[in-house]
């Protein structure tokens, strides 16, 4: 062995060794930064959405800083419309009180229907006796949530009381659900007493709340906003970059690597932004037509609205927007009273199936017709790799990961196939898998 090879192969050594060690500090620090990933990624993601759109301003010859200024006018102009449009189907503590009993209420109904029970609670039908000493348990653990305490009970009788002068409309019906529920406990009680060991596995009310009073809203409102500050930081200085973080990357890259560096960096940008601009339509065209069918079979314009903002935002995590609409409407359709639909073969017994038929039209139109159209041309994935994507994100950084799981997926593939390309045009004679 000469003098050259083992210097040469000295030389790998300590090159894998350094990029070892750059990947696992590369790691550390990610893990460590993990809470400022989502900031980082929203700012940048919207960044390359808008990008387009400064482009096209400046060739009107409207200057850059006006064109991001107007940008950030539109989007503080789009949060606030979201905002209040969930605001608008937010209760009040009275209104959270009559929601809490009205659910409650349409629940106990439903099952005891559903399974047949006696007025004791203790006979069913047959699914019922197979099943009741599963379902018992998480009946209960449901009623211990919704039910109101004694405190809040006073505050909701007081407010709606039953009979007197002037009580507003539907007074004896928010009274009746009350008793009804406290009657419904009661006899729920005595049947867990017969069973102590179903009961035993039902948590305490009071356990529940103290846990969600451990932060108050004003400190967890200082965390939120400390950390996502760096979104719209991130979403100027990348908008105000005109090239000068590209050239910083390939002053790194040697003169001989220089044109496949550029290639592929430009691969990842067109890959990247084609994705994140086809994603954010897609999103928004699928909570259109969520709340468009919703609006169809009854649900009234301020709850669609907050259904479809919500299951656009939630479908960067495929399908998840859908199923967040289904269990929304099901929701609604729980506790609604009043059902007025568009739809003449929409009633209150079977609204339920048609919330069911509306979510999967809907998510039927999303892939058959604007997946294709919207990211048609942009980098495929493999569904069962979008799954373990998605899951292995999710188990590694929690939601962080399963937001960004498609993203990094999508760049790591593009990086990849750019690079493997690049390395046969610079050595034809070589094979790659």
């Amino acid at each position: 062995m000469t003098r050259a090879h083992r210097s040469r192969r000295a030389g790998m050594v300590i090159t894998s060794l350094a990029a070892a060690a750059a990947v696992a500090l590369g790691g550390y620090l990610v893990w460590g930064l993990r809470s400022l990933i989502v900031p980082v990624g929203v700012g940048g993601l919207l960044a390359y959405i808008v990008r387009p759109l400064v482009a096209r301003l400046e060739r009107l010859r409207v200057p850059r800083d006006l064109a991001i200024g107007l940008l950030l006018l539109a989007f503080g102009l789009a949060a606030l419309f979201i905002v209040t449009s969930i605001r608008a189907v937010m209760p009040s503590d009275i209104g959270l009180l009559e929601l809490r009993s009205r659910a409650l209420y349409t629940f106990n109904q439903r099952y005891q229907a559903l399974m047949g029970l006696d007025p004791s609670l203790t006979r069913g039908n047959r699914i019922y006796r197979w099943l009741h000493g599963d379902l018992d348990p998480v009946v209960d653990r449901v009623n211990l949530l919704l039910a109101l305490t004694p405190e809040e009970r006073a505050r909701f009788v007081t407010v709606w009381p039953r009979g007197a002068d002037g009580a507003p409309a539907g007074s004896d019906r928010r009274v009746h659900y009350d008793r009804a529920n406290v009657e419904t406990l009661e006899k729920r009680q005595q049947t867990a007493r017969a069973a102590p060991a179903a009961r035993s596995e039902a948590p305490p009310p009071a356990a529940t709340a103290s846990g969600s009073r451990a932060q108050t809203p004003l400190a967890a409102l200082g965390e939120i906003l400390s950390t996502w500050i760096v979104a719209p930081l991130m979403f100027l200085f990348l908008l105000q970059d005109t090239g000068e973080i590209k050239q910083g990357l390939l002053r790194a890259v040697p003169n001989r690597l220089f044109e496949p560096a550029l290639t592929v960096l430009a691969d990842l940008d067109r890959a990247l932004g084609d994705y994140v601009r086809g994603l954010f339509l897609e999103c928004c065209l699928l909570g259109l037509t969520v709340g468009l069918f919703l609006t169809l079979i009854g649900v009234p314009p301020r709850w669609t609205i907050a259904i479809g903002i919500v299951t656009g935002a939630s479908n960067v995590v495929p399908y998840l927007g859908s199923a967040v609409a289904l269990v929304s409407a099901l929701a609604y359709g729980l506790l609604a009273e009043d059902i007025r639909p568009l739809l003449p073969m929409v009633s209150p017994e079977n609204f339920a199936i048609w919330v069911i038929v509306a979510v999967l039209l809907a998510q039927l139109l999303d892939n058959v017709v604007l997946e294709p159209i919207v990211l048609g041309s942009v980098v495929k994935l493999h569904p069962l790799v979008v799954v373990i994507g998605v899951v292995g994100g999710a188990i590694l950084f929690g939601t962080v990961g399963m937001l960004l799981a498609i993203p990094a997926l999508t760049v790591f593939k593009v990086l990849v196939s750019s690079t493997a390309r690049q390395l046969r045009v610079q050595r034809p004679g070589t094979r790659w898998p």
